[in-house]
C-alpha cells in the first residue's frame, strides 16, 4: 500500500514577503561609462569643450583681475592693443573688462535657465508619463498654458512693472522653455513604464515614486540632457535678443547690451560689436555641437543608413 504523505496548507493569511532592494531586478546599466568615455574623445568635444570651459573660466575669473567696467578715465573708442587689449567705448571705459563682466551675465542666464528648465521639465514630466490618467492629463494642460506664453511679451510687462533685473529675465525664460523639456521626460518615461525591469518592481511591491526617481528618472536622463545643452544656446541668444531691445539691467550689461549700445558706432568703433558678437556667437555653437556630440554618443544607431 502506497503511503499518501500530505502537505501543510499554505497559509493564506500570512502577510507576503517584503522585497528586498538587493534582490529586486534592476535596469541594464552597462556601457554607460564607456558611452560618456567616447563622447569626452571625440575631436569635437575636446575642441569646444576646451573653449566653452575658456569662456566659463575668463567670465567666472577673470572680473577679480580687470579694471573697473563702468570706469570711465581713458581715452574714448581707443582701438585694440596696447593698455587696452580690446581698445575702449564711447565713453572710454576698458572695453576687455565690460566683455568679461558682461559674459559673467550671459552665461549666468544660460546655464542657469537650462538647470531650472530640466528641473521643472524632469518633475513634471515624469511624474506626468510615469503616472498617466488625469495626472498626466492635469500636467499636459499646465505644460501647454506655459509654452503659448508670450515670453518677449512677458518680458516687456515684467521690465515696465518689475523694473530690469536679470533675475526676472531668469525667470520668465525658464517658465517659458521647460515645457520644451518637459514632453521629453514624459515621452521617455512612458517608455520606460512598460519595461520588463519596471513592470517586476511594481509586482515586487516597490512603491510608485521609489520607482520613479530610481530607475524611470535616471535612465531617461540621456534624451534630457541633449535637451538641456540646446536651451543654454538657446536662452543665451534670447537674453541676447531682450538686452538688445534694452530689456537688461543697465548696471549689470551682458553680451547683448553690448551690441546694442555698439550699433551706433559701427564706422568708429568695429570692434565694439565685432568682439561680443563673436562671443556669442562662439559660445552658442560650442554648446551645440557638443549637444549634437552628446546625442550621437547616447543613441549612436541614429542617421546610420540600413
Amino acid at each position: 500500500m502506497t503511503q499518501q504523505v500530505s502537505e501543510a496548507p499554505f497559509p493564506t493569511d500570512a502577510p507576503p514577503p517584503k522585497p528586498d532592494p538587493a534582490t529586486a531586478p534592476q535596469p541594464p546599466r552597462g556601457g554607460r561609462t564607456a558611452t560618456w568615455r567616447a563622447f569626452l574623445r571625440r575631436p569635437s568635444t575636446v575642441v569646444f569643450g576646451s573653449l566653452l570651459v575658456v569662456f566659463v573660466l575668463v567670465s567666472g575669473l577673470g572680473p577679480f583681475f580687470v579694471d573697473d567696467p563702468m570706469a570711465t578715465s581713458y581715452p574714448k573708442l581707443l582701438p585694440p592693443g596696447g593698455e587696452h587689449l580690446l581698445g575702449t567705448d564711447m565713453l572710454g571705459r576698458d572695453y576687455l573688462a565690460r566683455v568679461v563682466h558682461g559674459g559673467r551675465i550671459s552665461l549666468a542666464v544660460g546655464f542657469s535657465v537650462a538647470l531650472l528648465c530640466m528641473t521643472l521639465g524632469v518633475v513634471i514630466g515624469g511624474i506626468a508619463g510615469f503616472f498617466g490618467g488625469w495626472v498626466d492629463t492635469v500636467m499636459v494642460k499646465i505644460a501647454e498654458f506655459f509654452q503659448v506664453l508670450p515670453g518677449l511679451v512677458l518680458a516687456l510687462v515684467a521690465a515696465a512693472l518689475l523694473g530690469s533685473n536679470v533675475g526676472i529675465i531668469i525667470a520668465i525664460l525658464a517658465i517659458t522653455m521647460w515645457p520644451a523639456v518637459g514632453r521629453i521626460v514624459r515621452a521617455e518615461a512612458m517608455r520606460i513604464s512598460k519595461l520588463g525591469y519596471v513592470e517586476s518592481q511594481r509586482a515586487a511591491g516597490f512603491h510608485g515614486m521609489r520607482i520613479l526617481w530610481s530607475d524611470v528618472i535616471p535612465n531617461a536622463m540621456p534624451p534630457v540632457l541633449v535637451a538641456t545643452t540646446m536651451t543654454v544656446g538657446r536662452a543665451i541668444l534670447i537674453e541676447s535678443g531682450l538686452s538688445y531691445i534694452g530689456i537688461g539691467d543697465p548696471s549689470n550689461p551682458s553680451w547683448g547690451s553690448l551690441l546694442n549700445a555698439a550699433q551706433s558706432y559701427m564706422r568708429e568703433g568695429w570692434w565694439l560689436a565685432l568682439v561680443p558678437g563673436g562671443c556669442i556667437f562662439l559660445v552658442v555653437l560650442a554648446v551645440n555641437l557638443l549637444g549634437d556630440g552628446l546625442n550621437d554618443a547616447l543613441n549612436p544607431t541614429i542617421g546610420r543608413v540600413k
